[in-house]
């Protein structure tokens, strides 16, 4: 396990999650099927194109850089945990998180802004009307870390009611598929490379004039 301090979002963060099967994505990774296979090409393809992947087009994603810091600030007076932040933790070749951040030795966080229709759901129905991928992406996190608690934490600052904390902890059967999940990923992952470098080697189609 290596913990590399750089900024989220950078190039440099960026670099090194190439090829690598993180939390964010765990729910495909999970499912041990086609979105596991998808997965696995949309690695490929990110290693190998010339895209800037820092060019962010989602309005979502910039609210939510936007807004952590601010929930990362009210988690820590609501609960008196000081939150350690982490770029990456890669932990091999093929798989690693991004935490928002880790609580002393066995703790770790993750917030997520929701917009406001999905905080209300969250504050009348609890963690049951929370999109199961971030569930998902927490159990990832847990297994790879080896921490016993993760706090998901929801923010919207549009309520008096801005924040929302979840304690999660191991669910066994969720382990058990992620497992797999990452054990099939990791040999896709070598399979689709060594099929890429085969087809890597640029080929120069002639033309002909079309006379005989």
């Amino acid at each position: 396990m290596k913990f590399h301090d750089i900024p989220q979002g950078s190039k440099e963060w960026f670099d090194i999650r190439k090829m690598k099967l993180t939390a964010s994505k765990a729910q495909a990774i999970g499912s041990n099927g086609k979105g596991l296979e998808t997965l696995a090409i949309e690695l490929i393809a990110e290693k190998y194109s010339n895209a800037d992947k820092r060019i962010i087009n989602s309005h979502d994603i910039e609210r939510g850089h936007e807004l952590e810091p601010i929930a990362r600030g009210i988690y820590e007076l609501e609960t008196g945990n000081i939150v350690k932040e982490v770029g990456f933790i890669e932990i091999d070749k093929y798989t690693g998180i991004s935490p928002d951040g880790l609580i002393g030795e066995i703790g770790g966080l993750e917030i997520k802004c929701l917009n406001d229709i999905n905080h209300v759901k969250a504050i009348l129905y609890g963690l049951k009307a929370v999109d199961n991928k971030y569930i998902w992406q927490v159990q990832m996190s847990l297994l790879l870390s080896k921490r016993k608690w993760w706090d998901l934490v929801l923010f919207n600052p549009n309520f008096s009611k801005n924040i929302l904390i979840f304690r999660i902890t191991k669910d066994d059967k969720m382990f058990e598929k992620l497992k797999e999940g990452i054990k099939k990923g990791k040999k896709l992952l070598k399979e689709l490379e060594k099929q890429y470098g085969r087809h890597k080697i640029s080929t120069t189609h002639s033309r002909g004039s079309g006379k005989q």
